[in-house]
């Protein structure tokens, strides 16, 4: 009997448990059918390309993965979206705080169609677009500016516009240094003038808004700052040449070549050219002429700084357009006027004389052209008799400047003077003003072979006073020692005697006005006269009272005057002792 042949049987083929392989086991997506279907193999494809997402495409804010489409529409589809920007995965992260399996964290955070995370928070998105839209990074600061766009910035507390010309970062500190243009005017032309701007470095992201110059367009409410602007702009513009101003605010002025700011409550000259004239170092230099009839957009690059002279300080300081106001004329000025009862004619005569001045109607000048055109008064009288108020109320009257000047401002030195006087009377004719020289004896007193030196300044003062055209007023409190010279130069000569009892009674009614006279009985005002003092005086007595009033928080009254005269060692009689 032969061998039974048997089939044979396969042996099982023994695999690890599952897992247990410490490897990667890797599995090629095979190529689609013709539906589009495709599975999985262990063999290697034989048709691969070189791996597109390296340090090429590492370089991008995002990348986007596409693959091929078959639904007859399109040819690709975006298949996910890897964002690579740390800037805005950072934008993301505040976009995306909270949402389940999203974090920013991750070098490449990769999102899939069909991107479900935008769809949930696309609201919140789009709200921190538009905050963050107007955001620029360090590297990118310089690409905001473009030649021609106007610059917001804020200089002096006062917001200003640019024309931007150039700019670039500087490799020293990594400041973004800029220059743009703004028109001034420099006495007879309006023209641009260079300003330098800059922006700091800064770290990561800021805000375009924050930044200390920035584009014009990404101000919040650009429209309103470019009206504003153009408005103030027109207001500078009108203001050019001379002008009598009130101005409160803070004014500026130079000082060995650093800026000097002072506080400023006072009547103003505007007068540019006057400006550049008397300060040769702050002259305004400009970069081309432009037309005198100025655009909207060049009102809106105006500076807002006008030039010129305030009269209380005797400064020539640049002051700011938007603190200048028109002048409230005190049309009783001249009515308050205190002179003794046989001269109030010559307030007449006084006003005469400024309407003539005024009017040009003087018919009797040298034959020497510019010789003898000016109008001349001498007040004299002892202090605080109403002197000075005379000339005050003239200028209030006429509606123009008045210039004060006292010896002291002029100097002593005969040179010096020539030069000071030379100086001021060319220019208060320019301005129609009015000319204050407050106790002029030492110019006026008359000659002798013993002084030299002051005969010479008592000469030079004679040879200017011949060619002066304008308003003048000399006090002296020592008229009967003034040079005979100045007979034949003095127009008007007025002397004003000691305050009497009923000239001191009407310059208490006159300094407490309508406001305050209420407040006291007519009895009150005759003791109050009874106390020497003179007009200055009465003044300050007014003033320190009404100081006391306010302390007390009382209606000013005849008490507060009585203790201020009684401090001062001049009490009135009292009711009671009358």
């Amino acid at each position: 009997m032969g061998d039974i042949s048997t089939e044979e049987k396969p042996q099982s083929v023994l695999f690890a448990p599952t897992g247990s392989i410490c490897q990667v086991h890797n599995l090629y997506q095979t190529k689609p059918d013709s539906r589009g279907r495709s599975s999985w193999t262990k063999e290697y494809p034989d048709d691969l390309v070189q791996p597109a997402e390296n340090e090429e495409s590492g370089q991008y804010v995002l990348v986007a993965r596409n693959v091929k489409c078959y639904d007859g529409r399109k040819s690709l589809q975006v298949k996910s979206i890897v964002v690579q920007s740390q800037p805005l995965k950072t934008f993301l992260d505040n976009v995306m705080k909270g949402y389940p399996g999203i974090t920013m964290k991750l070098d490449r955070v990769e999102f899939s169609r069909p991107f479900k995370p935008f769809v949930h928070r696309w609201e919140r998105f789009v709200e921190a677009r538009n905050n963050e839209q107007d955001m620029t990074t360090k590297s990118h600061v310089d690409l905001l500016y473009r030649p021609g766009d106007f610059v917001f910035s804020v200089v002096d507390g006062r917001k200003r516009a640019f024309s931007f010309e150039s700019g670039d970062i500087s490799p020293k500190n990594g400041k973004f240094e800029m220059e743009g243009k703004y028109i001034d005017f420099d006495g007879d032309d309006f023209g641009y003038v260079t300003h330098s701007m800059s922006v700091p470095a800064y770290e990561g992201t800021s805000a375009i808004a924050a930044l200390p110059a920035f584009p014009l367009v990404y101000h919040s409410d650009h429209a309103t700052i470019r009206r504003q602007l153009t408005a103030r702009g027109k207001l500078w513009q009108d203001h050019r040449g001379y002008h009598y101003k009130q101005y409160e605010g803070i004014a500026k002025t130079y000082f060995c070549s650093r800026e000097m700011k002072l506080s400023i409550k006072s009547r103003i000259v505007i007068d540019t050219k006057a400006y550049t004239t008397f300060n040769p170092n702050d002259e305004i230099y400009l970069d081309s002429d432009v037309s005198d009839e100025l655009s909207d957009d060049q009102r809106m690059i105006s500076t807002p700084i006008i030039r010129g002279y305030a009269l209380k300080e005797k400064r020539w300081l640049e002051f700011y357009i938007d603190g200048v106001q028109d002048i409230k004329w005190d049309a009783r000025a001249f009515d308050s006027l205190v002179l003794p009862h046989a001269q109030q004619d010559l307030k007449q005569l006084i006003l005469a004389f400024a309407d003539a001045h005024s009017e040009h109607l003087d018919g009797f000048d040298d034959i020497i052209q510019g010789k003898g055109r000016g109008v001349i008064m001498l007040l004299s009288g002892p202090p605080g008799v109403g002197k000075t108020l005379t000339a005050e109320s003239v200028a209030e009257v006429m509606k123009v400047p008045l210039y004060v000047l006292s010896a002291g401002d002029l100097g002593t030195s005969a040179s010096r003077v020539e030069a000071s006087l030379k100086d001021i009377l060319s220019i208060v004719p320019r301005w129609n003003a009015v000319l204050l020289l407050d106790e002029a004896d030492v110019f006026m007193e008359a000659r002798n072979s013993t002084d030299l030196e002051r005969n010479e300044l008592v000469s030079i003062f004679l040879r200017m006073l011949e060619y002066y055209e304008g308003f003048l007023f000399l006090t002296s409190n020592r008229a009967e020692n003034i040079d005979p010279a100045f007979e034949s130069r003095i127009h008007v000569s007025l002397r004003y005697p000691e305050l009497n009892t009923a000239s001191r009674r009407q310059i208490w009614a006159q300094f407490l006005g309508d406001a305050y006279i209420g407040g006291f009985s007519s009895q009150e005002l005759d003791q109050m006269a009874e106390v020497a003092l003179n007009g200055r005086q009465i003044k300050n007595v007014l003033r320190t009272a009404h100081l006391l009033a306010r302390k007390q928080e009382e209606e000013l009254g005849y008490s507060h005057v009585q203790t201020i005269l009684t401090l001062r060692g001049s009490g009135p009689v009292s009711a009671e002792d009358s």
